[in-house]
């Protein structure tokens, strides 16, 4: 093996280790949440596991198999998770880089245009982003890569095996996604031109194996749409661009313009498909791409063809630009911009008089474009925003997150889930798939007999405590919980009510304040700068009205007595579970259990500590009173790691 064949082995081996890095980096939770198509993927892989074998899903507008049986693959290994998906897309991914590679090596007859196009493949917004969601869109540029791959290298060698194979590629790549039915445009033209321009190579008898193939290959699916019609246009015609009575050639500017825009100025605006409606290209490639395209229209002639084409699915459909419509010109896409930075490198080389300026070039430029694209990805303040949280259904993650967290700690427990999380959320059928115990239920309807504790009830982001309180049994040992609301939102995307034997009930203080309210027991503990004060609170009547809850904390010697004589050093005040469960709506016997986590400063973290509890009136502060004289109640404390006493 010569040196420069070593150098480029290795150098193929850097750009996959590069893409699986970006592929695989913290993909459990970037994207984090579910997307109802996704989860339908999962749903039909699932079914494939119980033996609903089909060629075509017909549910949800309707899909093509092959992603569902490599979904299913890793769904039988990792189970219904976020992570068997978009580990199947990051792997389809990871392919259609080295496929890239290939082909644009092969149609360009330059390894360093192929080590290009692999390396943009690899960090460019566009193809990144579709390897870690779980879509089938994300096949498509595999298999239009390997047809581009295989149809040049069958054009060049004129050999029917040749033609053979690439009839068997481009057969399969149906089975992977709608656009790919606009294929056979490019591919029937490319012949007819080929026949024409050199029919030594484009021999009848090699075309008709390559048709042959590509026929028996697609046979499957081309039984199923001619049996059911109506399913191979239902997409189509659900999101054609060129209806409701547009005039024409005013709605085709419109599109043109919003799609040949996407690679400058604006790109798609959907959270799931791109970060912040970025155009595929930043200013530098911007260029570049244009400089290639020029030198392809006249190098490669049947990219532009293959390119033209398959940008036509998101020009005559809705909400263009649209990635995934367009996903099958994404091979040509990177192929172009990697040929027109090849060809300023090379330009700039001959400026210099030196190989060295190339390098120099391409290091500079792919440097500078990196952060534009993979940096942007990841960016921590993209994935905060509410709208990408909702585009990914991040809510109905977390709540099934709830459930299997209560269900392993409770194999006898029983949830009830509102109705308003369930219906017509897929993602919360694939998540929960196979977890007993769940039940839907409209929370506003009068409750049957409540099932006993231990129980949980989870309501919509609407639905208040008292309406998930009368689902839960009497005198259990109640604890509320919700997630801090969303950026710019003012309510939690959902609340979580639990249920537990009162016997859990901590008894180590039995304060009764005034009103009604009694504080049964209290733990306080210190875990580094954390100290978490757990309260178990009792209505021993019917409180009037809402109090807040003060916890005062000092170091020990500070504050051995109620008053102390200086200020806390820290505190938590506020409403019963964050004001979600206020003593105004409590009903004689209910039991709560609360939790407040307080950030310590130095002076706590070490040595004994004083946590002073009790309730006041919020708008003139007011204490309530204890019953047998005094306003704040002692909390015993412990260390992290210590065993807990039994109250």
């Amino acid at each position: 093996m010569s040196r420069r064949t070593r150098m480029q082995w290795l150098a193929a081996v850097a750009l996959l280790w590069l893409a699986a890095l970006l592929r695989w980096l913290d993909l459990p939770h970037i994207p984090y949440g579910l997307w109802y198509d996704e989860a339908y993927y999962g749903l039909d892989a699932l079914r494939v596991l119980q033996g609903e074998a089909r060629i075509f899903f017909p549910e949800n507008n309707g899909r093509e198999p092959l992603f569902i049986y490599l979904v299913a693959g890793a769904i039988a290994i990792l189970g219904p998770t976020p992570y068997a998906l978009r580990l199947t897309a990051s792997m389809i991914g990871l392919l259609a880089v080295a496929a890239t590679f290939r082909m644009a090596w092969t149609i360009s007859r330059r390894w360093e245009v192929g080590a290009l196009s692999g390396a943009l493949m690899a960090f460019l917004l566009w193809p990144l982003n579709l390897s870690r969601v779980g879509f089938r869109a994300g096949l498509f540029p595999l298999a239009a890569a390997l047809t581009l791959w295989a149809f040049t290298r069958a054009a060049r060698s004129g050999r029917e095996r040749d033609w053979a194979v690439a009839g068997w590629i481009w057969g399969l790549s149906f089975y992977t996604y709608l656009a790919a039915r606009i294929t056979v445009l490019p591919i029937a033209l490319e012949l007819l031109l080929g026949r024409w321009r050199a029919p030594d190579r484009f021999r009848a008898r090699a075309i008709g194996a390559f048709l042959g193939c590509a026929l028996l290959a697609a046979s499957p699916l081309i039984g199923y749409f001619l049996t059911h019609p109506a399913e191979f246009t239902l997409r189509g015609e659900q999101t054609a661009a060129f209806q409701g009575g547009r005039p024409w050639l005013g709605a085709a500017k419109e599109q043109a313009l919003r799609v040949g825009g996407m690679f400058f100025w604006q790109g798609d605006s959907y959270p799931r498909h791109n970060t912040e409606s970025r155009p595929v290209f930043d200013p530098l490639l911007a260029v570049v791409f244009l400089v290639g395209g020029i030198q392809a229209l006249r190098r490669a002639p049947f990219t532009a063809l293959w390119g033209g084409a398959m940008l036509l699915p998101t020009f005559l459909a809705t909400e263009a630009p649209h990635y995934l419509r367009a996903s099958g010109a994404l091979p040509v896409v990177v192929f172009w911009a990697a040929l027109g930075l090849w060809t300023l490198a090379e330009a700039t080389a001959r400026w210099a008089r030196t190989p060295w300026a190339a390098a120099l070039f391409l290091g500079g430029g792919l440097g500078l474009s990196f952060p534009w694209h993979a940096v942007a990805y990841f960016h921590p303040g993209w994935w905060a925003q509410a709208q990408v949280r909702g585009a990914f259904s991040l809510d109905s993650w977390e709540v099934a997150q709830e459930i299997r967290a209560f269900r392993r700690a409770e194999p006898s427990g029983t949830v009830v889930l509102s109705e308003r999380l369930w219906a017509g959320r897929a993602e919360m059928r694939y998540l929960l798939w196979g977890e007993s115990g769940v039940r839907i239920r409209r929370l506003t309807e009068d409750p049957p007999d409540p099932p006993p504790a231990p129980a949980m009830v989870i309501g919509w982001q609407y639905e208040e405590v008292p309406l998930l309180r009368r689902w839960l049994p009497p005198g259990a040992l109640l604890s509320v919980r919700a997630p801090p609301p969303w950026p710019g939102e003012r309510v939690p995307r959902y609340r979580v009510m639990r249920a537990e034997p009162p016997d859990r009930m901590r008894s180590n203080l039995r304060a009764v304040f005034a009103d009604g309210i009694a504080l049964q027991g209290g733990m306080a503990v210190r875990a580094g700068r954390v100290l978490t004060v757990t309260l178990d609170w009792e209505a021993v009547g019917q409180p009037s009205r809402d109090y807040s809850v003060f916890v005062h904390v000092y170091r020990e010697t500070e504050a051995p007595r109620w008053p102390p004589a200086i200020p806390p050093q820290a505190q938590h005040d506020g409403g019963i579970a964050e004001g979600a469960y206020n003593t105004g709506v409590w009903r004689p016997g209910d039991r709560i259990r609360e939790a407040r986590v307080i950030p310590l400063p130095e002076t706590l973290l070490r040595g004994p500590l004083r946590v002073w509890v009790g309730l006041y009136r919020w708008e003139d502060g007011a204490r309530l009173p204890l019953r047998g004289g005094g306003e704040a109640v002692a909390v015993p404390m412990e260390e992290s790691g210590r065993s807990a006493r039994s109250p």
